[in-house]
């Protein structure tokens, strides 16, 4: 099974939603000589964070990871790293990776980042994709249901690339949505364009969806609404205080399902 993702890096911590993580990102390295590679990296503190930051818990959850890789076929290696936050070590090594893969533990997305939460800090720090996982809401499992949302620039080819590997890979449904904020000329073209690039690679004609309304409120209503496992949005990279407004932060707090988050490329309008 090919992936679009052969360099994996996956976030490890003591507890449920990392197990999870460690789950989806063995998931996406794929199967057979065309599969990838997952590195799971876990971080201790010198400083009382709570036991799921413990070096004993730590290690045991690596162990845990790497014995999940080794079960499904999945190359992988492991490391335990020192740093006063999480998110000091997996920046800098996601440059490094095509994907990194974080746990999360809820949807609070101000509170996230004010306060330092790995998942919410990577969202609006990381310059590569990402993909903030929670457990399958539906009966289809991850990665099997995917909801593509197109802001129909030239921009979200990148993204577009990405659903269509992952559903000629996974044998997965796509459906795409696509809100109108009469901003972006010539969305039209670029939106059939992207479902001819999904169903040339899948064999399956992916419906799109064209609404109106608030862009995170209607992406994350259509994937309740359809059990989607995997919404596969684009990211304009904002940083600070500003990536608190962004659609792509708001989906992936108020989404129930994993959120794969694609940098649009430099031609994004």
């Amino acid at each position: 099974m090919d992936t679009p993702f052969r360099s994996i890096l996956c976030g490890v911590e003591g507890n449920p939603a990392s197990t999870e993580a460690a789950r989806q990102a063995i998931a996406l390295a794929g199967q057979g000589d065309a599969a990838g590679q997952v590195h799971f990296t876990a971080v201790y503190t010198s400083f009382e964070l709570g036991p799921d930051y413990h070096r004993d818990t730590l290690e045991s959850s690596l162990r845990e990871a790497e014995a999940l890789a080794g079960e499904a076929g999945v190359a992988s290696t492991t490391s335990l790293r020192e740093a006063k936050y999480a998110i000091d070590v997996l920046l800098p090594e996601s440059k490094e990776h095509d994907l990194t893969v974080l746990g999360t533990h809820g949807k609070s997305r101000a509170t996230g980042i004010m306060f330092g939460s790995t998942a919410s800090e990577a969202a609006h720090g990381t310059e590569r994709p990402l993909l903030i996982c929670r457990d399958a809401p539906g009966p289809a499992p991850f990665p099997q249901s995917i909801l593509f949302a197109s802001d129909g620039t030239k921009g979200s080819w990148a993204p577009a690339q990405a659903v269509a590997g992952l559903a000629a890979g996974f044998g997965a449904t796509v459906e795409m949505i696509h809100v109108e904020d009469g901003d972006h000329e010539g969305c039209d073209e670029v939106l059939e364009e992207q479902r001819a690039e999904i169903e040339k690679a899948t064999g399956t004609t992916p419906t799109v969806a064209r609404l109106d309304g608030n862009a995170k409120k209607e992406i994350v209503e259509a994937a309740k609404e359809r059990g989607a496992s995997l919404i596969v949005a684009g990211r304009r990279g904002l940083r600070g205080l500003k990536a608190l407004g962004s659609v792509s932060e708001r989906v992936v707090s108020g989404a129930e399902c994993s959120v794969l988050l694609i940098p649009l490329s430099e031609v994004a309008g």
